[in-house]
């Protein structure tokens, strides 16, 4: 599997929040999230990622041609979460680029039981905190929602857990037209 061949040869970073990564915001940064990532490159050559840019391309160009959306481009990357770790409740949204617009999870997770844990806990109304669902992270689960709409958190797991985020964009002002 390609996420575990990046950690094995150290590719793979121990991942930040917001747009900053300097060694200050780190520590805090470790306490909201336990992740390691590996950002995917559209030039990859691997055969496994090439097969995800592909079938990411479709549902970009079905979600623009049947919602409407604008979408862009799509940012990806590898994130893999030592047992034990987790990501708590968060938007996937900066503060000042509101450019992401479809946030989409693909879990790699071979035989992966709900009894692991790991799941992704959607919260379904921003205000209620007991309104909300777990979505187990089974291997070949594809996950897409509105990236400014619902907040989300990926609870401890039992096992390692691996997947492929992803965030369908529309073109930002910092973006050249």
């Amino acid at each position: 599997m390609e996420a575990k061949r990046l950690a094995s040869e150290g590719q793979m970073h121990e991942a930040t929040t917001g747009q900053t990564s300097t060694s200050s915001t780190s520590l805090a940064n470790h306490k909201l999230r336990g992740d390691s990532i590996y950002w995917v490159n559209t030039n990859e050559p691997n055969p496994s990622v090439q097969a995800y840019l592909i079938a990411t391309q479709a549902v970009q160009d079905s979600l623009n041609q049947h919602l409407f959306l604008g979408l862009f481009e799509l940012e990806s990357h590898f994130a893999i979460y030592p047992v034990g770790s987790r990501y708590h409740k968060h938007l996937d949204q900066f503060q000042h680029d509101k450019s992401r617009k479809i946030s989409c999870v693909l879990y790699l997770n071979e035989t992966w039981d709900n009894d692991d844990g790991g799941a992704l806990r959607m919260y379904l109304d921003e205000t209620e905190h007991a309104n909300f669902i777990d979505i187990s992270p089974q291997a070949g689960r594809l996950v897409l929602f509105l990236s400014e709409r619902f907040p989300h958190e990926v609870l401890p797991a039992k096992r390692e857990r691996i997947s492929i985020t992803g965030w369908f964009r529309n073109r930002s002002s910092s973006l050249p037209v």
